[in-house]
């Protein structure tokens, strides 16, 4: 009884066992082994593929949607085949990546490289996706390999050569030469330290606000000033241009003045010899003027002479006034439209007699003896 006791127990712990296991591969795993899955296949065409291989996971922004199926070598790149499971997906602005752990263990994920403003879902039996592979730690420190070396090695020649110029200078410099060095770093302390006294000052001028706004106000017209000089130069250059013809037309006229100076002095003392006979002779005259016995100083200094004058001249203004005034009746008689129309008449009536006159003579003779008189027998 013990015996079949112990048995049962130990069967009851198997199977118990293989309860638990059972379980805890159905929670842990994706079902991605089990036959007659629903799959769609993608193809994506990388450089290089280093850990893909079958069963390699796929992952879409960290959440798995499928494996790859095959990885085929190609003179593009490497292909690899991907089984997506129904009801996941890739998107036209996602880009297939391959990463690598420290340990090897490879997975391909596809990671937005674009907006996904109008993109779609990437459909079966099209052309391959473009990927990618990140290179690991471990690659990149193998591609470091050699500059690190390269590195390390001028290190050392330039470890080497420091050491070079330390004996060097060890062999030049003596206790004079420090004494100098120490002069000489007393010196430049010295002359820093003025140079320091000189920006703290120079600072404490351009540290005003007021001057620096007075700088910045200077420097903004500078432009201004320098296109007013531009326009004051240019006009400078046109006076003296202007002046410089002034001055050649003025030695123009001056030369032909100087060549005929003597004949121009005797015109002018010509022209001065008859102005003063001119004025000698409006002297005279002037005299003759004031004279009494001369005709126009009767006319001017004797009374009764000029009321004659002033006589005339009112009877001759009273005779054009009556001319004037016989004119205008006249023409105030040929303004007259009922005159003038009856003048015309009288013209037309003896234009028209005269013309009938001259076409027959004898109608004067007709007009004076009747027509049925008769005529004396002889």
């Amino acid at each position: 009884m013990e015996d079949r006791s112990k048995q049962f127990k130990v069967g009851v712990v198997v199977i118990a066992t293989m309860l638990i296991t059972v379980l805890l591969v159905v929670f842990t795993s994706d079902f991605s082994w089990l036959p007659f899955r629903n799959q769609y296949q993608l193809q994506v065409l990388v450089t290089q593929a280093p850990g893909v291989a079958p069963k390699t996971p796929v992952r879409r922004r960290g959440i798995l949607i499928g494996r790859v199926s095959t990885v085929v070598d190609t003179d593009e790149g490497a292909l690899i085949t991907i089984d997506i499971d129904e009801g996941k997906y890739v998107k036209t602005n996602e880009e297939a990546r391959i990463q690598t752990s420290l340990i090897g263990d490879a997975v391909v994920e596809f990671t937005p490289s674009r907006p996904a403003l109008g993109a779609q879902i990437v459909q079966p039996g099209g052309q391959p996706l473009h990927g990618m592979y990140n290179p690991s730690p471990l690659d990149l420190i193998a591609n470091l390999q050699g500059d690190l070396k390269q590195t390390i090695q001028a290190l050392g020649r330039a470890g080497d050569e420091v050491a070079i110029l330390a004996e060097r200078m060890n062999a030049v410099l003596g206790g004079q030469d420090i004494d100098r060095i120490d002069r000489l770093v007393n010196s430049t302390e010295s002359a820093m330290t003025n140079f320091s006294s000189v920006m703290t000052n120079l600072n404490d001028v351009l540290g005003d606000d007021q001057f620096k706004a007075q700088l910045k106000d200077g420097l903004a017209q500078l432009p201004t000033v320098i296109t007013d000089a531009k326009e004051i130069m240019q006009v400078l250059e046109a006076a003296v241009g202007s002046a410089d013809q002034n001055l050649r037309n003025l030695q123009g006229l001056t030369g032909p003045l100087g060549e005929r100076g003597p004949e121009i002095v005797d015109a002018m003392e010509a022209s001065v010899d008859n102005l003063s006979n001119l004025l000698g002779e409006i002297a005279l005259l002037a005299k003759n003027l004031n004279s009494k016995e001369g005709t126009i100083g009767k006319l001017i200094h004797d009374d009764e002479l000029y009321q004659q004058l002033a006589s005339t001249v009112s009877q001759a203004s009273q005779a054009m006034t009556q001319v004037t005034g016989t004119i205008t009746d006249a023409r105030a008689l040929i303004n007259d439209r009922y005159l003038r129309v009856r003048l015309r008449q009288i013209l037309d009536n003896i234009n028209s007699f005269a013309q009938k006159l001259a076409q027959d003579p004898a109608r004067i003779v007709r007009g004076i003896v009747p027509r049925n008189r008769e005529l004396p027998l002889r």
